[in-house]
């Protein structure tokens, strides 16, 4: 049997050094090739439009725009993508709410083999997930909707339809209105993270919960019980912060 055809790559990235970086740690890579480079927006859409790669390795930053100006432009998204980014703490979130592979820079060997292997078994990107990636970034807050990463795809799921999340095995199971659930491949901290300043509280170690679904707490109980019965304990860690929770609510 052939081993299947090396994913072939553009990387758009305005700083010469880190191109060159990413070009020499390309190249050590198997199982992908570069077939071209350039800084702009206006170069990457020509030379995705020729080429049409299987995975883009993409700043945010350019100089006459934005990684986001290149997907929203590119539709519908062939391309696999990995971002790059330096520590902006609102673009890193605005990624990982569309459950988009990303790499900080300065660039670390092992990091980028690790994003090279997910992705390389991962589809291209999902409209809905850079609209959400998108609309976050330049709104600087997540929109409504959240995209979720389980090991067969990614689902966009709105954040009105999520009761409560669970940790699981170093993953988080997302349970929806309406009995669905969906496991995903994140830890639930990650989630308690890009959902902070939110609807949902951590009542627990091992749950997050939309605070819209409580219907009533027994504080000496150590229980919540959501519109639908479902019982959610709380911890005796997480007692204070429940408790101002509900008196806010007064």
């Amino acid at each position: 049997m052939n081993p299947p055809a090396p994913l072939r790559v553009i990387i758009v990235e305005d700083l010469p050094a880190i191109r060159k970086d990413l070009e020499y740690l390309l190249h050590q890579q198997p199982g992908f090739t570069l077939i071209g480079a350039c800084a702009t927006v206006r170069e990457a859409l020509v030379l995705i439009q020729s080429t049409r790669p299987d995975l883009l390795l993409l700043d945010i930053g350019l100089p006459d725009g934005t990684g986001f100006d290149i997907l929203e432009q590119m539709r519908p998204v062939q391309s696999k993508v990995i971002f790059l980014t330096a520590h902006q703490e609102y673009a890193i979130k605005a990624i990982r709410y569309g459950a988009i592979d990303y790499l900080l820079k300065p660039l670390d060997l092992d990091e980028f083999k690790e994003a090279l292997q997910r992705v390389s078994h991962a589809q291209p990107l999902l409209e809905e997930q850079i609209a959400i990636a998108s609309q976050s970034f330049r709104k600087q807050k997540l929109q409504d909707n959240l995209a979720l990463r389980s090991q067969q795809c990614v689902q966009i799921v709105g954040l009105e339809d999520i009761c409560y999340l669970q940790a699981d095995n170093g993953c988080t199971t997302v349970f929806l209105n309406g009995g669905k659930k969906i496991v995903t491949t994140k830890f639930l901290k990650d989630y308690e993270e890009l959902l902070s300043g939110t609807s949902f509280l951590r009542t627990h170690h091992s749950y997050l919960i939309n605070g819209t679904y409580i219907d009533r707490y027994h504080p000496k109980k150590g229980v919540l019980y959501l519109k639908d019965g479902t019982e959610i304990p709380v911890s005796l860690r997480k007692k204070e912060i429940v408790d101002l929770h509900f008196k806010k609510l007064l």
